[in-house]
């Protein structure tokens, strides 16, 4: 009896245990299908563009060359039926990078999520190659590159979506995606290899510069932006466009380290002064009536942004937030993509660990039952 009291005890216990188990669901399946309805990001438009910039120094006179950009971007609460008829909302990162040869010439990296007024959900890169005017022979120009999108499906608009750009080793500009555990790296691309790109500089630029007084305004150089666009004013406010935790990959000469970094300052600029360099904006045009949510309250991600449209514009130099530095952050760095590791996994290694822990039990107990008996077995023999 006492044994088989044994046995339903370890039963219970397995019982206790699968009931405890929290319900574990499949990782989203996220499908990307090629396709030619870009939704490209222009400069010096007049495209409504709204959007947060790194700050290294409150001066603006702080730049520094970064290996990898990324952001989490989502469209909560955001009905795309109260768009315009053949409108789109574009969501994302808009970064530079420079030449080491060509006398002026920049480049204008973009990587967005794109919500169309017919409930499609993209995803939108591309790449334009500027050339700043230079007195008295030349005009600025800009050509654009490249531009890819993707259909995506198997994922809601509202999931978080990190988005992110990296030079790899090779030379190659790395785009990914991760969400919900999925990570997806779905094009990388040889920019040094494309017409006029070969003395392009490997890494793209955070930070901001004064241009000079010899440039219009007198303005400053925003080179990591995050923000959002569309190609006309979605003046409804049944759409919002998250943005958090902006982050960039130092180089390991930095002064804060190396390693990936959050934005630790982010101010706001509008279209009209979204100078990527010392001639061309992104969209070009500000984003009237569209305000924004960002957070000060310590339980709340404070490198986050959600902007809406509320008929109220949101005003240049809005502070989103400034953390400040000290000498323990200096030295940190921040994972290069969400930690993503299911409940249901770490509770699959513990179940395996306490399974084995009882079948060792169970092994034991019957093994010490059986030399129990044999041991009385040979007793009995010897009496007898």
């Amino acid at each position: 009896m006492k044994f088989k009291g044994f046995i339903l005890l370890v039963v219970l216990l397995i019982i206790t245990l699968l009931i405890a188990a929290p319900s574990v669901k499949a990782a989203p399946t996220i499908e990307l299908t090629p396709t030619d309805e870009h939704h490209i990001a222009e400069l010096n438009s007049d495209q409504p563009y709204v959007a947060g910039y790194h700050v290294d120094t409150p001066d603006l006179y702080i730049q520094e060359g970064v290996n990898a950009t990324a952001i989490t971007v989502s469209f909560p609460s955001t009905d795309p039926k109260y768009f315009p008829t053949d409108s789109w909302l574009g969501a994302g990162m808009f970064v530079q990078a420079q030449d080491s040869k060509l006398k002026c010439v920049d480049y204008a990296f973009y990587t967005i999520l794109v919500l169309d007024w017919s409930g499609g959900f993209f995803l939108d890169i591309g790449l334009h190659q500027t050339r700043e005017a230079t007195a008295p022979v030349q005009w600025p120009t800009s050509e654009l590159i490249y531009a890819y999108t993707w259909c995506i499906s198997g994922i809601d608009p509202s999931t978080p979506i990190t988005l992110q750009t990296i030079w790899d080793s090779a030379g190659f500009v790395d785009y990914s995606l991760s969400a919900s555990g999925t990570n997806v790296t779905f094009l990388s691309i040889n920019v040094p290899a494309l017409p006029n790109c070969p003395s392009i500089i490997r890494q793209f630029f955070a930070g901001t510069v004064y241009a000079g007084i010899a440039f219009p305004q007198g303005h400053y150089v925003y080179y990591f932006q995050f923000g959002v666009v569309s190609p006309k004013i979605i003046a409804d406010g049944h759409w919002s466009a998250d943005l958090k935790d902006p982050k960039f990959i130092r180089k390991p000469e930095w002064r804060l380290g190396s390693g990936w970094h959050m934005a630790e300052t982010a101010w706001v600029t509008q279209g009209d002064m979204s100078y990527l360099d010392s001639d061309w904006m992104w969209g070009g045009a500000p984003y009237s009536g569209v305000s924004a949510k960002y957070h000060h309250h310590p339980f709340e991600n404070p490198y986050e942004v959600i902007f809406f449209y509320n008929g109220q514009t949101l005003s240049r130099r809005t502070v989103l937030w400034q953390q400040a530095y000290s000498e323990r952050k200096r030295g940190a760095a921040v994972p290069s993509t969400p930690s993503v590791q299911a409940l249901g996994t770490e509770w699959a290694r513990l179940f395996s660990i306490e399974m084995l822990v009882i079948v060792g039990i169970v092994t034991y107990e019957i093994g010490r039952r059986k030399l129990r008996k044999q041991s009385t077995k040979n007793s009995t023999r010897m009496k007898t």
